[in-house]
This record gives C-alpha cells, sequence and structure tokens, in this order.
C-alpha cells in the first residue's frame, strides 16, 4: 500500500527545481512558478497527484501525450520544455505565463462583450486545430484551462495531461471523464473521443462568454449528462439581449448532439462566429423575451437531430400493464414551419399487446400519475374509433351480439367512495400545449398526461416535444417524445443518437441488424432499437426503448429505472409494445365524458383520472368505457357504466352466457360479491381464447348500486409482471383488492 505524500512546499527542491510560488492546487496536482537551476530560467512546473503516479494506464498515456503536445509550435499553445518523473512523481515543465485563467476573468467580469469572446474562441481554435492536425484530442477544454494575459492573448494549456485525466474524475482504467459542463454527448456513452468532442466543449466555453452562465446549468452530474445528452441547444440571444442572433445558429451547430452535424474545426466555429459577430443583428427589445417558449435552435438544424430529453428516469413499466386509448385530441391543429396553423392527426397506432391487455372495441389507455389531469372537454364528440387488431379485445355479448369491449385495464380497488383527484398546479411555460396534446395523444402506453408530463421548446426540426415522468399507477416509464417536421429529420435524428451515440442494438426477438422493425399488425411502420442509458448514473445502466412511427414522423423514448427491469423491457420489445396510435383513435388523454365520470367517482386508490382513458362504447346497454394502466402485479382491468339498472343486467347476463361463465374456481354459473361481508353484486370467470395473445381467464363483475361493471383478465404466462397469470391467481387478486 502506498502512502501519500504531504503537498510540496514552497521554497523547497524538486530535482533540478526551486519551487518559488504556489499557482494552484486541484484534483490534477500543483503549479508552481518554479527557477530551474540547471537552465536558468522561470518557468511553470506542474507537479501530478499522487494517485496518478501509481496509474500504469495513465503515465504510459502522460508519457505519449506529453511527448506529442510538446511538439506543438502553435502560438497559442503553453510550450512544454520538459516532462517526466522526479522522486516517483510525474512533472510537466511548462513557460511560465502572466495572466490568470479565463474562469477568473468569468467570475470577475461575465458576461463579456461579444467582440472580446470571439476574440478569445478564435485564438483557442488555432491551438486546438494545430493539436488536432497533429492527432491530438485536448478533451477537456473550458475556461480554467485557458489563460489570459493582461493584453488579451490567450493560451490553451494542460495538453499531454487532458486525454489523460482531468481535475474532475478519472475512471478506473485511467481514461478521462472530464469537466461534464463541457463534455460532449458521446463522451458519455464511448470511450472513442475525435476533434468533434473539442468543437463541442469550446461552443459550450464561447456560450458561457456570452451569456455568463454555462449551457447547461444543472447541479447534479447525472443533471448535467441529461442536458447535454437530451435538451436542445440554448440560444443565447435570448438570454442576453445584445448578443447577435446569428450566435444562436452557430452555438446550435458547435452544440449538435451528433457529431457529424457539428463544425467539422475548431476554426470552423471560430469563423461562424466571427460572421455572427461581423452581421450583428441586435434584436428590438419588443421581441420575445426570455421564458416566452420560443422555439430553440438545435444541431439538427446543421443536419443532426437534437435528443430529447431525459429527465429523469424512475419506475418501470411492463408490456402488459398498458392501457391503449385512443380518444382525438381537443385541438387538432399543429404550427406547421412557417408559423402558420394546419390540421394534423391526433395520435398515432395504439398501444400493441405489450401494455395490459387492453380490451379492444375502441381503444383505450389510461393515463397514470396520482393526480387529476385537466379535462378537454366533455360529449365535445371526440371520441376514440376501434383499433387493430393487436389490442385485446374484450368480447360481451348484448341480447345475443357479442359487444367488442377495448381496453386493458387494471383495477387497484373498487371503493364506495367518491373517487375525485385534486389536480397539480403545472406553470404556464411548461404546462403541455396544442402540439404536445396532439402528440400525447399518438403515444400509446397510458401513462402520459398533462399531470405527468411537460413541454419543451421544439427546436428547428420538431413540431413537439414533450418530456414524461414514470407513472407507477400505469406501470410506465419514464417517457420522451417528439415529433418532427420530416421524414428525414426523424430518420437523421433516430440514427444520429440512438446508433451512432448510445449505440442501441436490435431487441430480443428482432432480425440480425443493430436495429429492428418497429411493427403494428404486422406492419412496419418505423424502426425499434434497444440501449443502455447511463445518463443518470454511469453506475447504474437503465434499460431503454427507441422506437419510430413515420406515418406519425414521431420518436418515443421509454426509460426503466433500474437494470432488473430490463425483462420489463425486452418484453415490450419483444413483442412491439408502447406503439404510437393510429389518428383515428386519437384523443386527447385527459378527454372524459360525463358519463366517464360518473363512473371514475366510483373508483379509488389504483385507478381514476391519473391512469385510465375514455373508450368509445359501442352501441348498445353500455353508454361508458375505461380502459385503464395498472399497476405492476395487477392484471389487465376495464370499466363501464350504464344508464340504468335493466341495461346493466342485460350486458351481465348476455356475456354470462356468451362467454360460458361460471364461478370463478367452482362449477357454478356465477357468485355473490361481497365488500365487509355485505352483498353488492354478482361475478363470473370465463375462458378468453379469443385474444390473439392465448388463452387466458377473464372476470366480470357488476356492481348493483352503481350501475359499473369491472372486468379484469390475467397476464401473458411469459409476462415478466408478477401480476395473476391463473384463475386461481385472479380470484385471489379480486377478492384481496375488489372484494
Amino acid at each position: 500500500m502506498t502512502t501519500e505524500r504531504p503537498p510540496r512546499a514552497v521554497g523547497t527542491r524538486f530535482g533540478p527545481y526551486r519551487l518559488d510560488r504556489l499557482l494552484g492546487r486541484g484534483g490534477m496536482g500543483e503549479v508552481f512558478a518554479a527557477y530551474d537551476t540547471v537552465k536558468d530560467r522561470t518557468v511553470a512546473v506542474k507537479v501530478l497527484a499522487e494517485k496518478l503516479n501509481h496509474d500504469p494506464v495513465f503515465r504510459e498515456r502522460f508519457r505519449r501525450e506529453s511527448h506529442a503536445a510538446a511538439r506543438l509550435s502553435e502560438p497559442h499553445v503553453i510550450p512544454i520544455h520538459d516532462y517526466g518523473e522526479i522522486d516517483g512523481q510525474l512533472y510537466i515543465d511548462m513557460r511560465l505565463v502572466d495572466g490568470e485563467n479565463l474562469r477568473t476573468v468569468l467570475r470577475r467580469e461575465a458576461p463579456l462583450a461579444p467582440e472580446r469572446a470571439v476574440a478569445v474562441i478564435r485564438q483557442i481554435a488555432a491551438a486546438l486545430d494545430a493539436a488536432h492536425a497533429d492527432g491530438l484530442v485536448h478533451r477537456d477544454v473550458k475556461p480554467d484551462n485557458i489563460l489570459l494575459t493582461a493584453g488579451g492573448f490567450a493560451y490553451l494549456v494542460d495538453f499531454g495531461i487532458a486525454q489523460s485525466a482531468t481535475s474532475e474524475s478519472l475512471t478506473a482504467d485511467g481514461s478521462a471523464i472530464g469537466s461534464f459542463h463541457y463534455m460532449a454527448p458521446e463522451r458519455f456513452t464511448s470511450r472513442l473521443v475525435a476533434a468533434a468532442v473539442d468543437v463541442y466543449a469550446l461552443a459550450c466555453v464561447l456560450y458561457e462568454c456570452l451569456t455568463g452562465t454555462r449551457p447547461f446549468p444543472a447541479e447534479t452530474d447525472g443533471e448535467i449528462m441529461r442536458a447535454h445528452l437530451f435538451e436542445p441547444p440554448p440560444r443565447p440571444s435570448m438570454i442576453r439581449r445584445e448578443v447577435p442572433r446569428g450566435f444562436d445558429a452557430v452555438i446550435a451547430r458547435g452544440l449538435a448532439k451528433n457529431p457529424n452535424a457539428r463544425y467539422a474545426a475548431a476554426g470552423d466555429l471560430a469563423a461562424a462566429a466571427q460572421r455572427a459577430l461581423v452581421s450583428a443583428d441586435v434584436r428590438d427589445a419588443t421581441e420575445t423575451e426570455i421564458g416566452t417558449g420560443a422555439v430553440a435552435l438545435s444541431g439538427a438544424e446543421a443536419g443532426d437531430a437534437d435528443s430529447p430529453a431525459c429527465g429523469a428516469f424512475g419506475a418501470a413499466t411492463s408490456p402488459s400493464s398498458r392501457v391503449r386509448s385512443v380518444p382525438p385530441t381537443p385541438d387538432d391543429r399543429e404550427s406547421a414551419a412557417d408559423g402558420t396553423e394546419r390540421r394534423a392527426p391526433s395520435a398515432a397506432d395504439a398501444v400493441d399487446e405489450p401494455e395490459r391487455r387492453v380490451a379492444s372495441v375502441g381503444d383505450a389507455v389510461v393515463e397514470g400519475a396520482d393526480r387529476q389531469a385537466v379535462p378537454a372537454g366533455d360529449d365535445d364528440g371526440r371520441k376514440p374509433a376501434a383499433t387493430g387488431a393487436h389490442r385485446r379485445a374484450w368480447r360481451r355479448a348484448v341480447a345475443g351480439v357479442v359487444v367488442m369491449l377495448c381496453a386493458t385495464v387494471v383495477l387497484s380497488t373498487w371503493s364506495l367512495m367518491n373517487n375525485r383527484v385534486s389536480g397539480t398546479a403545472v406553470a404556464d411555460s411548461s404546462a403541455p400545449r396544442g402540439p404536445d396534446i396532439d402528440l400525447l395523444a399518438l403515444v400509446g402506453p397510458s401513462g402520459y398526461k398533462r399531470a405527468n408530463c411537460v413541454h419543451q421548446d421544439p427546436d428547428a426540426t420538431t413540431v413537439a416535444i414533450v418530456y414524461c415522468d414514470p407513472n407507477p399507477a400505469a406501470s410506465d416509464p419514464a417517457g420522451r417524445f417528439l415529433r418532427f417536421r420530416t421524414l428525414d429529420q426523424l430518420r437523421a435524428y433516430y440514427r444520429g443518437l440512438f446508433l451512432d451515440v448510445f449505440h442501441a442494438t436490435n431487441c430480443p426477438g428482432d432480425p440480425p441488424g443493430v436495429d429492428g422493425p418497429s411493427v403494428i399488425d404486422g406492419k412496419e411502420v418505423g424502426r425499434k432499437a434497444c440501449f443502455v442509458s447511463l445518463v443518470d448514473d454511469p453506475a447504474v445502466p437503465k434499460p431503454g426503448l427507441v422506437l419510430t412511427n413515420e406515418a406519425a414522423v414521431a420518436l418515443a423514448v421509454y426509460i426503466w429505472a433500474a437494470p432488473g427491469e430490463q425483462p420489463l423491457r425486452d418484453y415490450v420489445g419483444a413483442r412491439n409494445g408502447f406503439q404510437f396510435r393510429t389518428p383515428d383513435v386519437a384523443l386527447d388523454p385527459d378527454y372524459f365524458t360525463a358519463a366517464d365520470r360518473a363512473v371514475l367517482d366510483h373508483l379509488a386508490g389504483d385507478f381514476g383520472p391519473a391512469n385510465c382513458r375514455h373508450l368509445d362504447p359501442p352501441a348498445g346497454p353500455v353508454h361508458a368505457m375505461l380502459g385503464c394502466g395498472t399497476r405492476l402485479g395487477f392484471p389487465s382491468a376495464g370499466f363501464f357504466g350504464f344508464p340504468d339498472r335493466r341495461a346493466a343486467e342485460l350486458l351481465y347476463q348476455a356475456n354470462r352466457g356468451q362467454f360460458r361463465g361460471h364461478t370463478c374456481g367452482g362449477d357454478g354459473a356465477d357468485d355473490q360479491w361481497r365488500q365487509d361481508g355485505t352483498p353488492v353484486g354478482r361475478f363470473f370467470c370465463y375462458a378468453d381464447t379469443d385474444t390473439g395473445f392465448g388463452a387466458g381467464t377473464c372476470l366480470f363483475a357488476l356492481h348493483n348500486e352503481f350501475l359499473v361493471a369491472a372486468h379484469f383478465c390475467t397476464l401473458r404466462a411469459d409476462d415478466p409482471d408478477t401480476g395473476p397469470k391463473t384463475e386461481t391467481e385472479l380470484l385471489a387478486w379480486f377478492r384481496e383488492h375488489i372484494g
């Protein structure tokens, strides 16, 4: 075990160097103004931290990169006189510069005048281009590593060690993690680096000089990584009015998520910044102010697709626990690229079988969150239409006619209490708006509503971007949804971020290849891939699924909460779950009719507006139908409302006869439903063989007083969810949770 040596003291000797003055101390080591007694000159000596001396990988890379850096003769690179090892400690001998680092200047004077900011960037870009031409990537460009003299001359320092380690962090194998605030997205997902990472970091520095703040000023490492990977580049002109708007496009391209969409060289970035300065077009004070939700440009504008956000990533979702919602949206208009409004489809295909088997006569998806979503309006005629074969069908007979009841819903508690849940206010700037609701109406899983989803400013390539928190009530994971202006932009975003940066692969069951087809009803509608997200915590890889729907020009990203939830992700991926809906079955996820709300008033606990959605009831005795998402460990579930007792009894008896209902776990016709020992209705079980997903068991229960029926079905045998999979388990669940 090696004993850590104490810091070296001023006035002591270090080999041929007399350490005269401490210039700085950090995670990398200490920098001294020193006198070289052999060569009779004053220099700067960096003595590297003790921990780095004992890392063989670092030592080798240090020697290799220091040698390469010492060859650089560009004026804006601090010359390296010597490097090596003295008394077991690595060191670098550099020219001593009389100045201060850019970080100190920014703390005192930020923001800088655009002219001054560009002057600094041009000089550092020259240093980077020289290094890149010699095959050297700095990999830690930041204000701390930029020195400025009193006359404004700029130097880039720490060549020779930047690619081997940084002041922020060092991985177990000695590879650099870098300063998260300036780190390119690909750095979080790959160990391979290229000049593009320095271009990205330089764009971050330019933004900070212009605005006085970092482009993604988050507090934790996870938040910073998530922002670099998913948030659109901010517009400096929106932060500081004096910044010419031409810089917005410069920053957007410099911070493109796709490395290939950035400037090819640091000098190109600097030249673009100079042009933005020369053609300065300072906006009027009467124009849009900060926080008005102006569209943010993105790297996608330069041929790249910016990333969605992520956010955060919590509860896992089971493929079988989703209900599809198909209602049309309250506002079927979306903004076109020219600012005009045009009619747009409300939603894309309903969710596949992996959502909890949904009854399928209209499609339904229940939203999940423990808060009541804001209704889009009642009885306005916007109702869902029937969906494709991948939806679970509930067959119900009415006077001898089988009523197809659509929706996979999970019921948590049947309560005699009113279940109105108070809503939670959302700031106007983050509240979903027209195009966002249109997009959410297309989303297949039922757990994404106003209550747990927020608006994100779209960039030049997107119509809408929505970030959604996980919804445990519907067992839906964190979701990110984007709708693009063109198909090419959608494809570029999918390829650039997920295939190139995240290195996504085909999902289980897909044919060989880098990704797989996204399929609905046997037809390919887009592409699909599985990946691992390290955004929140590199030590906790989270399973992710991305899929596109080219008809909807939309992309969905789902991220489960923990590595152990990968079987849930794999189940959804293998069965092409969580698909977008088709426009004919799209509906505002928070839309409910008055009849729906009458049913919701009698549901409590695990069911309510947060995880249930309106379904269009078929002609007959039913006048309300809800599909609900369910928690893990629950069966699929759906609810029906009736105008009177006669209609309720008619459907109950017709279904029992049509499906050969029997006492659950017995031979009788049906059984009495009791709550706290008091009879409240009747229920029966039946074999469900016409679902397209294999044989199962369903339970149908009618509450006499409320005129509400509940329908629960077992999950598939191969579903990784622990919910009921046999008639015995379904009955036990019903007894425990319903009565």
